[in-house]
């Protein structure tokens, strides 16, 4: 099968076979308790500042979070009636519906979503499309969130941020042998700090904006999140789980929390690992 990136027989997220191997993988690896920890906290607080305060169904395109740590389920279960959650790989889907029982989990790709139109209130979707190859499913992702949203509808949105000088450089590099590389490593990427999916497209922020008012949506507001420089803190957590005591694991989590102060200053377009989006779908 070839691609988005037009390469006979390899593999992409896009791929069933490729999203199940990578989660496998990753289920089976050391957990990175401290850092799920954080990365949970930083996306509640965007789901406790832009989401309404209760809807009827939400939509995650995604169920990572959920899988491997806490995740964001409680956090809108708190204000979702109904709380439902897609991923491409069934081994995710698997582990996101054992850790919560309330959590109504599918396999589905967010490209072809089996929901009528206007099925949801809310649409979460953190760094779920940036790991497919091209903007063009990018594209297609919106579009399909945005037929599922319902007028006057939530979306809360993060990618990759381009500007970020780590993010530029993983997107400048030859993506072939990056990923394979990465891949290659296996079960140890997740305690380096290396990210063991692939590398994929991303949009600027004013690219992004755009894109979303031809889709039907006003941007309501944006934020750059997670300002810790990921691959650092990543390190550092892994081995404070091994030989750190509660204490200085409380400490380090204190750190990383103080790090998305940088969100307010002038440097946080580029400090920041992604670009946060809140959009309001226009009523027809």
């Amino acid at each position: 099968m070839a691609d988005a990136g037009g390469e006979p027989g390899a593999p992409s997220l896009g791929g069933g076979t490729h999203a199940d191997a990578v989660s496998e993988r990753w289920l089976g690896s050391y957990p990175q308790t401290i850092w799920r920890r954080h990365s949970d906290a930083v996306n509640a607080a965007l789901l406790e500042r832009w989401l309404p305060a209760q809807v009827h169904a939400v939509l995650k395109t995604d169920l990572f979070d959920e899988a491997v740590s806490a995740g964001l389920y409680t956090a809108l279960a708190s204000r979702c009636e109904r709380v439902v959650g897609i991923d491409l790989s069934l081994a995710i889907v698997n582990a996101a519906a054992a850790r919560h029982d309330g959590l109504v989990a599918l396999h589905a790709d967010v490209r072809t979503m089996p929901f009528d139109d206007g099925a949801f209130a809310a649409v979460v979707s953190n760094s779920t499309l940036d790991h497919f190859d091209s903007p063009a499913e990018i594209v297609r992702g919106l579009r399909e969130i945005a037929r599922v949203l319902q007028p006057g509808g939530t979306l809360v949105l993060t990618l990759d941020n381009p500007w970020n000088p780590v993010i530029a450089l993983a997107k400048a590099l030859p993506r072939r042998p990056l990923n394979r590389a990465w891949i290659r490593l296996g079960g140890a990427s997740s305690r380096i700090g290396l990210l063991p999916y692939y590398v994929g497209a991303t949009m600027s922020l004013p690219r992004l904006r755009r894109l979303l008012g031809d889709l039907g949506f006003d941007v309501s507001d944006f934020r750059m999140i997670v300002h810790a420089p990921r691959a650092l803190a990543v390190i550092v957590a892994n081995l404070l789980e091994r030989h750190g005591g509660v204490r200085s694991q409380a400490r380090f989590l204190r750190v990383l929390s103080a790090c998305e102060a940088l969100s307010r200053w002038p440097t946080r377009l580029v400090t920041g690992h992604f670009v946060a989006v809140q959009a309001v779908k226009r009523a027809q």
